[in-house]
């Protein structure tokens, strides 16, 4: 029989694999219900915390970590922020295209931002094996990336064309999320394939998910996942100490990518594919995209600001006409005011410089820092911080795994 830790393990294993694979909704059929799915999903990992906190209560070891001054901030931005969900969607109604039963933006949200807050904070981080757990969620992610690659080879994605050349999965992802696995794809393998002590299978592994995760982001055809992945690659030369190849190398890739742009294109419009062409007219004829380079975002932007100032303290709604903002930070301050903005902006600098630390001290956690960064990015140019689940779980994991970390080394060094 397992004992009580081995149960609390596994529980914790469960919840990290369940939370990481959120997109994996995007390859069941159209017809699905997606909420009555996406319900069963939180409702389990509910459960899963419920029962790591009874065994706890149960063993008398009852484990509650704290990450220090910055855990009263979150708790106040993630309810101030709840607060307006709620109030747009159960009291005004707000008209948006994102979700149509209201109670259900409530409950995404209270599962993907609240829940693991708080149950995060009984896990037992100490024994946690990174390694195998960043190796799993490679396999994971993998099967995940080769059914886009297949979606895209076979043309079963332009099913779904959009406009500009962008391609519909369902309503769980879109080409933006599709190019997002990608990076997420590419970063991870990137992490393992330089850590010391793995084996060659591993490295070959790793080696054929970075080609796959580099295809499947680019082909997507986001340009907001292309600027993640470049932006995570920065940070990863920097958090292994090569700051004279970003000054050197990047400008170099960058050239030879814009230069090789129209020769891709060329080859996946033979195929009758067109994902980059998106991506082509933003840097050779933007004049012919019909909602221009920012896909009208700064009308949204200019918009928003005019809210802010108009509703500074309390903030208006979390939306602009029936659309989400496009940006994190001006979401933060269009949604809960002055005063919510300046704690979301405070967070997200402390978590960053987190993030960055623990990259640069231990590869273990490369991984995680770098996702936080792609998912920050991401917030930066699309979704809404209530349906981005991995925004906050990443942020999580950065803060958690840190104060683990911190006080790890504290043990140490007072024996």
């Amino acid at each position: 029989m397992l004992n009580r830790e081995r149960i609390i393990e596994r529980l914790q294993w469960l919840i990290l694999l369940l939370l990481f694979a959120y997109d994996g909704f995007t390859y069941l059929p159209e017809e699905s219900n997606f909420a009555l799915i996406k319900s069963a999903y939180y409702v389990l990992i509910f459960i899963a915390f419920l029962f790591i906190i009874t065994l706890q209560m149960r063993s008398g070891k009852v484990e509650f970590r704290r990450i220090g001054n910055l855990s009263f901030l979150i708790q106040l931005f993630i309810w101030l922020y709840f607060l307006r969900v709620y109030y747009d969607f159960m009291i005004t109604g707000v008209k948006q295209e994102i979700v149509t039963n209201p109670f259900a933006a409530v409950f995404l949200y209270a599962n993907a931002a609240i829940v693991p807050f708080y149950g995060f904070a009984f896990f037992r981080w100490e024994g946690m094996d990174l390694r195998k757990l960043n190796t799993a969620l490679l396999f994971i992610f993998l099967a995940m990336g080769m059914v886009s690659l297949s979606y895209i080879v076979t043309g079963k994605a332009l099913e779904y064309i959009g406009a500009d050349g962008r391609f519909m999965g369902n309503e769980s992802m879109d080409t933006i999320a599709f190019g997002h696995l990608g990076t997420t794809i590419t970063i991870l393998a990137l992490s393992l394939f330089y850590q010391r002590d793995i084996r060659l299978w591993h490295k070959l592994v790793s080696a054929f998910a970075i080609v796959v995760g580099l295809f499947v982001s680019i082909a997507a055809g986001s340009r907001g996942a292309l600027v993640a992945l470049i932006v995570c690659f920065i940070a990863y030369l920097y958090m292994n100490g090569h700051k004279m190849k970003i000054l050197i190398g990047l400008p170099v890739l960058a050239g030879l990518f814009i230069l090789l742009l129209p020769i891709l294109n060329d080859i996946l419009i033979s195929y009758d594919n067109q994902a980059l062409d998106r991506l082509y007219n933003s840097i050779y004829d933007p004049n012919s995209m019909e909602a221009g380079v920012t896909s009208g975002r700064d009308v949204l932007y200019q918009q928003a600001f005019e809210n802010i100032w108009e509703n500074p303290f309390v903030g208006s709604s979390l939306f602009i006409k029936g659309e989400y903002v496009h940006n994190s930070v001006l979401e933060a301050f269009l949604g809960t005011g002055i005063f919510g903005g300046a704690l979301f902006v405070v967070i997200i600098i402390s978590v960053l410089i987190s993030a960055f630390r623990m990259g640069e001290q231990d590869k273990r956690y490369l991984f995680v820092s770098l996702l936080f960064i792609q998912y920050l990015t991401y917030s930066l140019f699309s979704r809404t911080l209530s349906m981005l689940p991995l925004f906050w779980l990443s942020m999580y994991l950065v803060l958690y795994l840190n104060a683990a970390n911190d006080e790890s080394i504290r043990d140490h060094t007072m024996l």
